[in-house]
């Protein structure tokens, strides 16, 4: 049974929130996958403006299913759920936690050109403004430190 057989707004908001709650349990257990695969499940059962109605919630869940994603090394999957927050998160805190994951999968990828652009813009827009060393090996060498 999925989201489209239930129509009460109150039931899938019930049945979202018993996803999140067997999501946070399973990350308390270290058991990620399966935490993602209730937080999707919660994510599925959100009604259409859930961003504006229970953003709050719409925030934790998507946050934590995030976390989910980059604890197992699922690039796309964060992908998919850091661009959804991005877009509809209301400040920058609400962004933090998932730019902070996007440049930590970065950097397992061994991706650090990427990660070191993305750290840069994200200690930017934190007000800190530094330059690098001008070369990239240099750069890396000071990262590695």
């Amino acid at each position: 049974t999925g989201p489209e057989i239930i129509y009460s707004a109150e039931e899938k908001s019930l049945i979202s929130a018993s996803n999140f709650r067997a999501g946070r349990k399973a990350m308390g257990l270290s058991d990620f996958g399966s935490a993602l695969k209730f937080f999707e499940r919660g994510i599925d059962f959100l009604h259409n403006d859930h961003w504006d109605d229970d953003y709050e919630f719409s925030l934790e869940i998507f946050d934590c299913a995030a976390k989910c994603a980059y604890a197992i090394g699922d690039h796309e999957k964060l992908k998919l759920l850091s661009n959804q927050i991005l877009v509809s998160a209301r400040s920058f805190e609400g962004k933090l936690n998932v730019l902070c994951y996007t440049i930590n999968l970065l950097c397992d990828a061994s991706l650090l050109d990427k990660a070191i652009e993305k750290c840069t813009w994200l200690l930017s827009m934190l007000g800190v403004e530094f330059s690098w060393a001008s070369s990239r090996d240099t750069t890396l060498i000071l990262v590695e430190k």
